[in-house]
Protein backbone atom coordinates (compact mmCIF):
# COMPACT_ATOMS: atom_id res chain seq x y z
CA UNK A 1 0.00 0.00 0.00
CA UNK A 2 2.40 2.40 0.44
CA UNK A 3 4.68 1.62 -2.31
CA UNK A 4 1.55 2.59 -4.46
CA UNK A 5 0.57 5.63 -2.29
CA UNK A 6 4.54 6.47 -3.13
CA UNK A 7 3.49 5.71 -7.23
CA UNK A 8 0.63 7.71 -7.12
CA UNK A 9 1.81 10.43 -5.99
CA UNK A 10 4.57 10.76 -8.10
CA UNK A 11 2.39 10.05 -11.31
CA UNK A 12 -0.03 12.52 -10.24
CA UNK A 13 2.85 15.18 -9.26
CA UNK A 14 3.85 14.67 -12.89
CA UNK A 15 1.07 14.68 -14.91
CA UNK A 16 0.20 18.00 -12.64
CA UNK A 17 3.64 18.81 -14.00
CA UNK A 18 2.69 17.86 -17.42
CA UNK A 19 -0.51 20.22 -17.68
CA UNK A 20 0.93 22.96 -15.93
CA UNK A 21 3.80 22.98 -18.44
CA UNK A 22 1.17 22.43 -21.57
CA UNK A 23 -0.32 25.78 -20.12
CA UNK A 24 2.44 27.72 -19.80
CA UNK A 25 3.74 27.04 -22.94
CA UNK A 26 0.26 28.04 -24.32
CA UNK A 27 0.73 31.44 -22.80
CA UNK A 28 4.53 32.43 -23.50
CA UNK A 29 3.29 32.29 -27.42
CA UNK A 30 0.65 34.40 -26.93
CA UNK A 31 0.42 38.10 -28.00
CA UNK A 32 -2.17 39.30 -25.59
CA UNK A 33 -2.94 38.07 -22.34
CA UNK A 34 -6.05 36.45 -20.93
CA UNK A 35 -8.41 37.36 -18.27
CA UNK A 36 -7.07 35.60 -14.99
CA UNK A 37 -10.66 33.57 -14.45
CA UNK A 38 -10.16 31.70 -17.37
CA UNK A 39 -6.57 30.71 -16.26
CA UNK A 40 -7.94 29.93 -12.68
CA UNK A 41 -10.61 27.60 -14.28
CA UNK A 42 -8.54 25.92 -16.01
CA UNK A 43 -6.25 25.42 -13.82
CA UNK A 44 -8.74 24.34 -11.04
CA UNK A 45 -10.53 22.12 -13.32
CA UNK A 46 -6.97 20.03 -14.10
CA UNK A 47 -6.52 19.95 -10.47
CA UNK A 48 -9.71 18.14 -10.28
CA UNK A 49 -8.90 15.50 -12.53
CA UNK A 50 -5.46 14.73 -11.25
CA UNK A 51 -7.21 14.76 -7.47
CA UNK A 52 -10.26 12.61 -8.93
CA UNK A 53 -8.06 10.17 -10.25
CA UNK A 54 -6.22 10.28 -7.39
CA UNK A 55 -9.00 9.35 -5.40
CA UNK A 56 -10.40 6.83 -7.52
CA UNK A 57 -7.25 4.59 -7.55
CA UNK A 58 -7.06 4.74 -4.14
CA UNK A 59 -10.35 3.51 -3.40
CA UNK A 60 -9.81 1.03 -5.77
CA UNK A 61 -6.63 0.05 -3.66
CA UNK A 62 -8.40 0.40 -0.45
CA UNK A 63 -11.37 -2.04 -1.82
CA UNK A 64 -9.23 -4.50 -3.10
CA UNK A 65 -7.03 -4.71 0.11
CA UNK A 66 -10.08 -4.91 2.53
CA UNK A 67 -11.04 -7.73 0.30
CA UNK A 68 -7.94 -9.58 0.52
CA UNK A 69 -7.50 -8.74 4.20
CA UNK A 70 -11.23 -9.89 4.82
CA UNK A 71 -10.50 -12.99 3.31
CA UNK A 72 -7.31 -13.54 5.38
CA UNK A 73 -10.01 -13.18 8.38
CA UNK A 74 -12.44 -15.37 7.62
CA UNK A 75 -9.72 -18.12 6.85
CA UNK A 76 -8.31 -17.41 10.50
CA UNK A 77 -11.80 -17.57 11.86
CA UNK A 78 -12.64 -21.06 9.94
CA UNK A 79 -9.30 -22.73 11.46
CA UNK A 80 -9.93 -21.13 14.94
CA UNK A 81 -13.96 -22.17 14.81
CA UNK A 82 -12.36 -25.85 13.68
CA UNK A 83 -10.06 -25.35 16.92
CA UNK A 84 -13.00 -24.51 19.25
CA UNK A 85 -15.34 -27.11 17.76
CA UNK A 86 -12.71 -29.75 18.58
CA UNK A 87 -12.01 -28.82 22.08
CA UNK A 88 -15.76 -28.50 23.10
CA UNK A 89 -16.02 -31.95 21.86
CA UNK A 90 -13.17 -32.72 23.84
CA UNK A 91 -11.07 -34.27 21.59
CA UNK A 92 -7.21 -33.46 21.66
CA UNK A 93 -6.14 -35.83 18.87
CA UNK A 94 -3.50 -33.93 16.88
CA UNK A 95 -4.06 -31.06 14.47
CA UNK A 96 -2.81 -30.77 10.75
CA UNK A 97 -0.37 -28.21 10.97
CA UNK A 98 -0.15 -25.46 8.48
CA UNK A 99 3.32 -24.12 7.09
CA UNK A 100 3.13 -20.68 8.73
CA UNK A 101 -0.08 -20.11 11.26
CA UNK A 102 -0.92 -16.61 12.38
CA UNK A 103 -0.69 -15.66 16.58
CA UNK A 104 -3.90 -17.21 17.60
CA UNK A 105 -3.80 -20.65 15.92
CA UNK A 106 -0.25 -20.87 17.06
CA UNK A 107 -1.48 -20.24 20.66
CA UNK A 108 -4.32 -22.20 20.06
CA UNK A 109 -2.23 -24.99 18.55
CA UNK A 110 0.12 -24.73 21.46
CA UNK A 111 -2.27 -24.91 24.21
CA UNK A 112 -3.63 -27.84 22.56
CA UNK A 113 -0.20 -29.47 22.50
CA UNK A 114 0.32 -28.99 26.10
CA UNK A 115 -3.41 -30.35 27.25
CA UNK A 116 -2.62 -33.53 25.13
CA UNK A 117 0.74 -33.97 26.76
CA UNK A 118 -1.02 -33.35 30.35
CA UNK A 119 -4.49 -35.70 29.55
CA UNK A 120 -1.60 -38.54 28.29
CA UNK A 121 0.32 -38.06 31.09
CA UNK A 122 -2.98 -38.37 33.03
CA UNK A 123 -3.94 -41.66 31.46
CA UNK A 124 -0.41 -43.64 32.09
CA UNK A 125 -0.64 -42.62 35.57
CA UNK A 126 -4.57 -43.97 35.84
CA UNK A 127 -3.34 -46.59 33.76
CA UNK A 128 -0.66 -47.30 36.90
CA UNK A 129 -3.27 -47.57 39.56
CA UNK A 130 -5.34 -49.83 37.33
CA UNK A 131 -2.77 -52.00 37.14
CA UNK A 132 -1.44 -51.67 40.99
CA UNK A 133 -2.67 -54.47 42.93
CA UNK A 134 -2.90 -54.90 47.14
CA UNK A 135 0.39 -55.59 47.83
CA UNK A 136 2.23 -53.41 50.31
CA UNK A 137 4.59 -52.64 47.80
CA UNK A 138 2.12 -52.00 44.94
CA UNK A 139 0.68 -49.62 47.59
CA UNK A 140 3.31 -47.55 48.10
CA UNK A 141 3.47 -47.20 44.03
CA UNK A 142 -0.21 -46.18 44.15
CA UNK A 143 0.40 -43.61 46.67
CA UNK A 144 3.51 -42.27 44.66
CA UNK A 145 0.98 -42.44 41.31
CA UNK A 146 -1.76 -40.28 43.06
CA UNK A 147 0.40 -37.59 44.49
CA UNK A 148 1.93 -37.87 40.47
CA UNK A 149 -1.95 -37.33 39.47
CA UNK A 150 -2.63 -34.53 41.93
CA UNK A 151 0.93 -32.64 41.14
CA UNK A 152 -0.42 -33.22 37.27
CA UNK A 153 -4.06 -32.13 37.44
CA UNK A 154 -2.45 -28.81 39.69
Amino acid sequence: MVVLEVALVAASTWLAYWHLNDMIEESLYRVHLEENGLTLKRLMEEALAVLGLFTVVNVIALMLAAAIWSRHENHVLQDLSRLIAKTRALDFSSDAQSRQQPGVLALAAAWRDRERARFTAIREQVMKLEIAGPSEDDLQQMRNTVENLHRILS
